[in-house]
């Protein structure tokens, strides 16, 4: 049996290191990406992490088929974008630098959070017991949002259980989650505006986020793979149908 799922992840401070930056500044991810949750589920599950190079972590192997959706929620967020702070501190153990002390500079995320969709196959022990861990607001190692430092956390009483179904993209539609930008998306959302509604008045749409995120990790690199998302409160042409889009009881969820 499958059933599709959501919980809500909730932060203090988050850094989602961006590992194309290589100056005295390290910047973060806005939308907590794809890998990043699997490393947060292998931490409810009790999997294995990074421990040998160019060997992928016990989590990843296990954990990387199951589809994800993310939604970015909570006070702090601001039409997709979370408020961000940039912290300096030292290295001044040595190891980091061998010519003195390392000062670096980081973004900071401030108050985080995400709602996570999940579609969970209960025929796979390891998904029923992450089902199980998440429902019951358990975890076997304490999941943290890209740093240590910064612990993450959720409630039991806003895990959310959905009927779903394939989206059969027969009528307008807004998705509440991040999705993979299609290269027509800009030029359907004018044409929505211009040929579908007659009335500005009528749209209810005020502002479209976009972010490159990574997907997974390149099998031969061990790096990251990548693709441009898109957040918006606006409805997108029936005409424009995308990928892996499923109607989660009222809402259209994009779970890749």
């Amino acid at each position: 049996m499958k059933k599709v799922i959501s919980f809500d992840l909730y932060a203090d401070m988050g850094f989602l290191k961006k590992p194309d930056i290589n100056e005295k500044i390290y910047l973060t991810y806005n939308i907590l990406h794809k890998p990043c949750i699997l490393g947060i589920l292998g931490a409810i599950t009790g999997m294995r992490g990074f421990s040998k190079n160019n060997e992928f972590p016990e989590y990843y192997t296990k954990l990387k088929h199951i589809p994800v959706g993310i939604k970015p929620i909570g006070a702090g967020c601001e039409r997709g974008n979370f408020a961000k702070n940039v912290t300096t501190y030292t290295n001044t153990i040595g190891f980091a630098n061998a010519d003195g002390n390392l000062i670096v500079s980081e973004q900071t995320l401030i108050n985080p959070a995400y709602r996570i969709f999940l579609l969970l196959d209960f025929e796979k022990k390891d998904e029923q017991m992450l089902y199980n861990n998440i429902k019951n607001q358990e975890a076997v190692y304490i999941p943290y949002l890209g740093k240590n430092d910064y612990s993450a956390w959720w409630n039991k009483e806003d895990v959310m259980e959905y009927d779903f179904q394939p989206f059969d993209g027969k009528e307008d539609y807004k998705v509440e989650t991040v999705f993979v930008k299609d290269d027509s998306l800009i030029a359907n959302v004018i044409e929505h505006k211009t040929s579908i509604r007659n009335n500005l008045s009528h749209l209810n749409g005020s502002f479209m986020y976009f972010e490159k995120l990574p997907v997974g990790y390149n099998k031969e690199l061990y790096q990251y793979d990548y693709a441009d998302f898109a957040y918006t409160d606006w409805s997108l042409c029936e005409e424009s149908l995308l990928e892996n889009l499923y109607k989660v009881d009222d809402l259209i969820v994009q779970l890749n």
